[in-house]
């Protein structure tokens, strides 16, 4: 799923202009979805250790709003720090199941 979303960030960004507050948004409400998933992936680390992404978490869903109604090159650079932690927890799950 994290691959398909990657993606999906990826063609976003390509878009810029052309795509809509709405898909924005809604690209962001998927980006939240996937990132409390790998959250939960993450429940043999002790949870002092996610205080930052539990409000990574929180402080996006708060600001939905506001991201998509970033101009294209503030929201792209936002999309661009989500494809890093997004590949990121992603390795690090798949890392984590080989073990």
């Amino acid at each position: 799923m994290t691959a398909v979303l990657i993606t999906e960030i990826q063609q976003a960004q390509l878009k810029g202009l052309f795509l809509s507050r709405a898909d924005r948004g809604a690209l962001i409400v998927r980006i939240l979805i996937e990132l409390k998933t790998q959250r939960a992936l993450l429940r043999n680390v002790p949870a002092d250790r996610l205080v930052l992404m539990d409000r990574l978490i929180a402080r996006a869903s708060s600001m939905m709003p506001e991201i998509a109604n970033m101009q294209v090159a503030e929201f792209n650079r936002v999309l661009s720090e989500f494809e890093k932690l997004l590949a990121t927890l992603d390795d690090i799950s798949h890392t984590a199941t080989r073990h």
